[in-house]
């Protein structure tokens, strides 16, 4: 297994940036995103806990179910299903306020689920899974500045 952890400050109030972040529908405008999809929603909110999500890129057919949902503090999920097969084994998103906004730092620890040489392909994906957590954030960065 090896981790992506991926932190970025974002200039605007933790709630808002929670919002965007855990909001699918978001990702859509996000490069290289091809399709999201509100699978299922969630048992208290539309993103919240019990949420699943399907996101589709050119690399990456994720299905996720939101397993921790505090706002505006964390989203915890787990994968479901995904293309190429990953074994995952925790994905987070956790806020914090700072004087410059909020820190987000996203972290998911996942292998390539391979008959041989996983860990060779594993090392080869972390940087498609670490440019998409960066492409996300800064799309929300962004759309938060209003430009």
């Amino acid at each position: 297994m090896r981790t992506v952890d991926v932190e970025r400050t974002i200039p605007a109030p933790a709630p808002d940036v929670f919002d965007w972040l855990t909001d699918v529908a978001n990702y859509q405008r996000v490069p290289l995103v091809r399709r999201v999809t509100l699978v299922r929603p969630g048992d208290t909110a539309g993103n919240g806990a019990g949420a699943v999500r399907l996101v589709v890129t050119p690399l990456l057919r994720l299905t996720e179910e939101i397993v921790e949902y505090d706002p505006p503090r964390l989203m915890r999920y787990r994968l479901l299903k995904s293309v190429p097969p990953l074994r995952h084994q925790e994905g987070h998103i956790s806020f914090e306020p700072v004087a410059a906004g909020t820190r987000v730092r996203w972290s998911s620890t996942f292998e390539i689920a391979a008959p041989f040489l996983a860990p060779m392909w594993t090392r080869m994906f972390l940087p498609v899974v670490r440019g998409g957590f960066i492409m996300v954030l800064r799309t929300a960065e962004r759309e938060l500045r209003g430009g």
